[in-house]
């Protein structure tokens, strides 16, 4: 057998749609944590669609079409020598991680999660790129621009994702608060009203009102609709640690008596919409 080879890259896209979006048109698929990070989605919306200004002749569209032209007709030359002048000047992979991790250091928040000093990481490979090329002559960049563009991608992404904390947390959140959004009259039974009629397809109980209202959802529920495509252990401790499901002294499941015999719920507070997803 011959020996796989490998190639470490970053790839560049542009698209109408984020990741996040394009995975769940194939079947309502969900994105993973680690898709999002390999594949960073920036969202550049400055002044003039993706420019800070619309050019010499006030005309982005023109602007768009002169980078278009540019770049099919003038290439292969800034890359090789770029490669070149890292030679001669003897610049080390060393370097290179000490730039890196120089900025993670300065624009990841403290407490962040490791994720997102991941894609600090990539991002900070394109700004140490980028400040080498124009140390070495090959840009026209002034010092530290390269950095402060990467920079504000990072905050950009940070703030697009819902924060600094794991991925998978906001996702559990989304996803019980949508359920609950989406059938929290329909498909749960109200315990308060005597009279009520019977729920088709019951997905569990709801009782209280106001700040005091309460949804208890049963053990196969929670596993199978609830949190479907989510490690459903994962899903409680996240709502249990944000205040948003109430925990019971030996797990996260409560003992509850309903319809004079007790059962095993969970059960979900009214503090599920106070927060915990990042603003649309």
């Amino acid at each position: 057998m011959r020996e796989p080879k490998s190639w470490r890259v970053i790839v560049l896209s542009t698209g109408e749609l984020p990741v996040e979006a394009k995975l769940t048109e194939d079947r309502g698929r969900k994105a993973r944590a680690g898709q999002l990070v390999r594949m960073l989605d920036l969202a550049t919306e400055r002044s003039f669609g993706v420019f800070d200004h619309s050019g010499p002749d006030n005309d982005a569209g023109k602007l768009a079409k002169a980078f278009k032209h540019a770049a099919i007709s003038s290439y292969g030359t800034a890359g090789p020598e770029f490669v070149r002048r890292l030679i001669d000047e003897q610049v080390t992979g060393d370097d290179v991680r000490r730039a890196i991790c120089d900025f993670v250091s300065s624009h990841v928040p403290a407490g962040a999660d490791g994720q997102i000093d991941r894609a600090a990481q990539r991002l900070g490979l394109i700004a140490a790129a980028g400040e080498l090329a124009s140390a070495l002559g090959v840009t026209p960049w002034a010092e530290g621009e390269a950095s402060a563009a990467a920079a504000w991608a990072l905050a950009q992404w940070i703030d697009q994702r819902g924060g600094t904390e794991p991925a998978e947390n906001r996702q559990a959140i989304e996803q019980v608060r949508l359920f609950i959004e989406t059938h929290g009259e329909s498909r749960f039974e109200p315990l308060d009203e005597l009279d009520a009629r019977p729920v088709l397809n019951r997905a569990g109980w709801r009782k209280g009102n106001g700040p005091s209202r309460e949804w208890l959802i049963p053990p196969e529920t929670w596993k199978r609709e609830i949190c479907n495509g989510l490690d459903p252990k994962l899903v409680a401790r996240t709502l249990a640690e944000a205040g948003m499901l109430q925990r019971a002294r030996d797990g996260n499941q409560q003992v509850r008596r309903i319809g004079g015999t007790t059962k095993r719920v969970y059960v979900i507070g009214e503090a599920i919409f106070d927060g915990g997803a990042s603003e649309g």
